[in-house]
């Protein structure tokens, strides 16, 4: 969501970004729980943020260059970091 308002968006969408960037930090809070859904949101959006600085418009190499390395760092980082969190197990009956 957070990246059809950048790529869509104006100033007056401040608010809402600002909303949807506090939304990512509770995502960052469950990953210091080491919580799978967490780590699962977070790789997706940044997989989301790599996709959009490639294919929006009108933007500058320097902040698509910019985008696509940051993202792409995360998603190195996150999937270094799979290793530590626990295994899923299947019920038993």
């Amino acid at each position: 969501m957070l990246i059809s308002i950048i790529a869509n968006g104006s100033y007056r969408d401040g608010p809402a970004l600002i909303a949807f960037l506090a939304l990512k930090y509770l995502f960052c809070f469950g990953l210091l729980r080491r919580r799978p859904g967490a780590w699962l949101a977070l790789l997706l959006f940044e997989v989301t943020a790599a996709a959009a600085a490639l294919v929006k418009p009108g933007l500058p190499i320097y902040e698509r260059t910019l985008e696509e390395m940051a993202s792409v760092a995360c998603i190195v980082l996150l999937a270094a970091a799979a290793t530590v969190f626990p295994s899923p197990r299947l019920p038993t009956s």
